[in-house]
């Protein structure tokens, strides 16, 4: 019995991860229109933040409120100086974004090197679940990625700022002629975006490798939860408890790299009977 409670509490941990490594990729194709492939180093320099606040010697929890903010300031500049000029074109948006990773990853290397960064999770005690001990801090982490969906689910639907947006996604050029400030909502948008993938790394930094190249699988997994999941906060949330949960749950029987390949195989099986049911 204590091991289906582990194997669950794995599959909710992993789903609730990758919900938070995706959450600001959604945000930002679902409205812009961008293919941010840069968000994976997004996420990196969040972990990274949380790195060099943990040498600092300043509070491990301060580093989940610093994350976003560094985050959400850099997102400021990168959407003035690139990503403004790249709305609603998407091969082009993917060209930027892959070259201007390369260029974050090899500062970043300069900056720490290529090496591993040790990182301590603000707490190591184990919680006992129906006679299972598990970790207290991934329960944490599965207990704030809900808390953030059904915050981000109700600005969405209960408030002027989702109907604004909404009405962005729908239809820029009616909501402009509204007086919607759409490039406004743009680069709002895309600081959220940054800003939750900065929130993201340095939530999961103390349980993963923290490293330069880190990104690359994370922005791979949630662009395929997004692609997945369509438009609206709950389908990503049902997109990332299939790949996440299938991911947790193949990783365990056969092993980690099956796992990924498991992802991409249901991501593939599922768009193709979505289209053949259109």
């Amino acid at each position: 019995m204590d091991l289906y409670i582990t194997i669950g509490l794995n599959m909710l941990s992993s789903i609730s991860i990758l919900f938070l490594l995706a959450i600001g990729l959604f945000i930002i194709f679902g409205l812009m229109g961008i293919v941010n492939l840069a968000h994976g180093e997004f996420v990196m320099l969040g972990a990274f933040t949380a790195v060099v606040a943990g040498k600092a010697g300043l509070n491990p929890w301060l580093s989940l409120i610093l994350a976003p903010i560094v985050l959400g300031i850099f997102s400021m500049i990168v959407e003035k100086f690139l990503i403004r000029h790249l709305y609603g074109k998407i091969m082009e948006s993917i060209l930027a974004t892959v070259g201007f990773s390369i260029i974050l990853i090899k500062v970043t290397e300069w900056l720490f090197g290529k090496g591993y960064q040790p990182i301590n999770a603000p707490v190591n005690s184990t919680i006992s679940l129906m006679g299972a001990d598990y970790p207290l801090y991934r329960i944490l982490i599965i207990l704030i990625s809900i808390l953030i969906g059904v915050l981000i689910l109700i600005i969405e639907r209960k408030t002027n700022i989702g109907f604004t947006i909404r009405a962005v996604i729908e239809n820029p050029s009616l909501a402009s002629t509204l007086g919607v400030n759409v490039n406004k909502v743009y680069q709002l948008t895309f600081i959220f975006g940054g800003a939750m993938a900065g929130f993201a790394g340095a939530l999961i930094a103390p349980l993963v490798s923290v490293y330069p190249a880190m990104g690359f699988n994370y922005v791979i997994d949630g662009f395929l939860a997004v692609l997945l999941g369509g438009a609206g906060i709950v389908g990503l949330v049902g997109s990332t408890a299939l790949l996440g949960g299938s991911n947790s749950f193949i990783s365990y029987l056969l092993d980690p790299i099956w796992g990924s390949i498991a992802v991409v195989v249901i991501t593939i099986i599922t768009m193709r009977l979505r289209h053949a049911n259109e």
